[in-house]
C-alpha cells in the first residue's frame, strides 16, 4: 500500500466503485499528490472473487460511464482504488491491512438480510451463521461467514494501535444504519466474550449514518467493455456504469481524519435521518412496489414500468397522495425530488433490470413501505396506490413460489413466502404475519379487509396469464 491516508471498504461490487471510489476520485482530483486519500477494498465472498481479480491485474483501475437520462456519456477514469485483498480465501489480509496507522475509516455497504437483526431489531443470535462466528471469534480458528466476523477481525487488529481510533461508515438503505450497525455489533462482540474489545470500541469507534443514492445496474459485460474501448481506446475487463445523479449524506460523527468529500458534494450533518426518510421512501419504496407489477406484465426494464401509462399514474398517485403528505421533515423541495426520481427512473439508457431490483423483497418491505401505509392509516386515509402495488407484490411472490411465474427471483426469506403459501388461507397467512407488519394489521382490521380484497382481485386477473 502506498503512504496516502485511506479507507477501507468490504466489497468490491459495483455500486461501491460507481459511489464512494468514484467520490474520492472526484476529491483526489482536487488535491496535490500527498494529500489525496485512496481505498483498500477487500472482497469477503469467494462467489464475487471475480471482480477483485480482474480489477488487480489492472492495478485497481477501471472506467465509469456516467450515463445521463437523455444518453449523454461520460468514461470516468477511477483511480482511487489502489490496493485490492481478498479476504474469502486469505483472511490474514484483513488484520494486515487494519494493522496500518494509515487507515482511518472503514466503508460497508450492506444489503437489509446482511444485518442479522430479529423483530425486535436486535441481533439474531440464533441464526446458524452468527452461532459460526461467534465460534470463529471465541476461538480464533475458521473462516467468517458475516459482516459482523469480519468486522471484529478487523477492529481486533486495531484494537493493537496505539492510536487506532477508526470511523465505521454504513452506505446502504437501512434506516438509522449506523446506530443500528453499532447495536448488533457491539451485541455480537458481548456473545464472543471480549470484553476488552467492547471496551475499546465504545471508546475508539464510531459509527455514522448515512444515505447514499445513485443507481448502478449490472449491464451486458461484453457491450460495456465494448464501449469503453471504442470511447477511450483502452481495454478495461471490468468498467462499470451507473446514472449521472449521485448522493451521499453522512452523520459527521467520526472517530478521526476523514476525507474532505464536502468539497465534492457529499453533505455533513447531524440530520441523516430527514434525508434518509425522503429518499427510502420516494425512491425506493416506489422502485421497489413497482416492479412486481413491471415482472408480472412482462417487463424486463425498470424504465418500461415509467413509460406505461397506468404504472405511471399509480406511481404519480402513491408519490403524491400517500407518500410526500406524510414526510414532515423536510431537508429539500420534494416536489422537486419527486421529478428528479421520475427522470431517473425513466432513464432507457441505465436499463436497471427489473430482476436487480425486485430481489429480497421480504426484509426490504418494513424498512421501504410499511412506514408510508403506517403514517397514512395513523392519519385516517387509506393509501389506495399502495394497497394496489401490495396486492401485486404478494401476487408476485404467490405465483412464484406456486411455478406458475418464471423468474429469476432472489431471497434469502424466500421461505417466509413459501410458509404463507402453504397455509390454507395463504393471503390471511400474510396479512398477519408479525415480522411483517409488525402489528398493523391488528391496529386497523378494516385495513386489513381491504387488502386481502386487493388481493384477491389481482390474483384473479393474472389467473389467465398464469393459470
Amino acid at each position: 500500500m502506498s503512504d496516502h491516508k485511506r479507507i477501507v471498504h468490504f466489497g468490491i461490487g459495483a455500486f461501491h466503485r460507481g459511489h464512494q471510489a468514484y467520490y474520492l476520485q472526484k476529491l483526489n482530483e482536487q488535491l496535490p499528490e500527498p494529500e489525496r486519500w485512496y481505498y483498500t477494498s477487500i472482497n469477503l465472498r469467494a462467489e464475487t472473487s471475480e471482480i477483485p481479480r480482474t480489477l488487480k491485474k489492472q492495478n485497481g483501475v477501471y472506467h465509469f460511464k456516467r450515463i445521463a437520462p437523455n444518453g449523454e456519456a461520460e468514461y470516468i477514469r477511477i483511480e482511487s482504488i489502489d490496493h485490492i485483498e481478498d479476504a474469502s480465501s486469505d483472511l490474514s489480509s484483513v488484520a494486515r491491512v487494519f494493522s496500518c496507522k494509515n487507515v482511518k475509516a472503514l466503508t460497508i455497504t450492506v444489503t437489509e438480510g446482511g444485518y442479522y437483526l430479529n423483530d425486535n431489531d436486535a441481533l439474531n443470535s440464533d441464526h446458524a451463521e452468527i452461532q459460526h462466528d461467534i465460534d470463529v471469534i471465541r476461538h480464533a480458528i475458521g473462516q467468517p461467514k458475516t459482516l459482523y466476523g469480519y468486522l471484529a477481525v478487523a477492529l481486533l487488529a486495531r484494537q493493537k494501535l496505539a492510536d487506532g481510533a477508526i470511523t465505521v461508515a454504513t452506505c446502504d438503505n437501512l434506516r438509522n444504519n449506523g446506530n443500528r450497525l453499532e447495536n448488533a455489533f457491539k451485541q455480537f462482540v458481548l456473545l464472543t466474550g471480549n470484553d476488552i474489545l467492547l471496551n475499546w470500541i465504545s471508546d475508539n469507534v464510531t459509527f455514522p449514518c448515512s444515505m447514499v443514492d445513485r443507481i448502478t445496474p449490472v449491464p451486458p459485460t461484453n457491450n460495456l467493455v465494448d464501449d469503453v474501448l471504442k470511447a477511450t481506446g483502452v481495454s478495461d475487463a471490468c468498467p462499470i456504469m451507473g446514472e449521472d445523479f449521485e448522493q451521499w449524506v453522512i452523520q459527521d460523527t467520526f472517530a478521526t481524519e476523514f476525507p474532505p468529500l464536502e468539497s465534492v458534494g457529499v453533505t455533513f450533518t447531524q440530520n441523516v435521518h430527514a434525508y434518509e426518510e425522503a429518499k427510502i421512501r420516494i425512491l425506493n419504496g416506489a422502485h421497489f412496489l413497482l416492479s412486481y407489477v413491471g415482472a408480472l406484465r412482462g417487463y424486463v426494464t425498470y424504465d418500461q414500468n415509467v413509460r406505461d401509462p397506468e404504472l405511471f399514474e399509480w406511481l404519480r398517485e402513491y408519490h403524491q397522495n400517500e407518500v410526500i403528505p406524510t414526510i414532515y421533515d423536510r431537508p429539500f423541495d420534494m416536489e422537486d425530488y419527486r421529478s428528479t426520481i421520475l427522470s431517473r427512473f425513466g432513464n432507457a439508457y441505465i436499463a436497471d433490470s427489473i430482476e436487480r431490483i425486485a430481489m429480497d423483497s421480504i426484509s426490504k418491505f418494513p424498512q421501504f413501505v410499511l412506514p408510508t401505509v403506517r403514517l397514512n392509516l395513523e392519519r385516517g386515509y387509506i393509501p389506495d396506490a399502495a394497497t394496489k402495488l401490495i396486492a401485486h407484490w404478494f401476487a408476485f411472490l404467490s405465483l412464484f413460489v406456486q411455478k406458475r411465474f418464471s423468474f429469476n427471483y432472489k431471497d434469502s426469506y424466500l421461505n417466509v413466502a413459501e410458509n404463507w403459501i402453504a397455509q390454507s388461507d395463504p393471503i390471511a397467512a400474510f396479512i398477519n404475519d408479525p415480522d411483517i407488519w409488525q402489528g398493523l394489521n391488528q391496529r386497523f382490521p378494516l385495513y386489513g379487509e381491504k387488502l386481502a380484497e386487493e388481493i384477491r382481485l389481482t390474483l384473479e386477473s393474472y389467473q389467465e396469464r398464469y393459470p
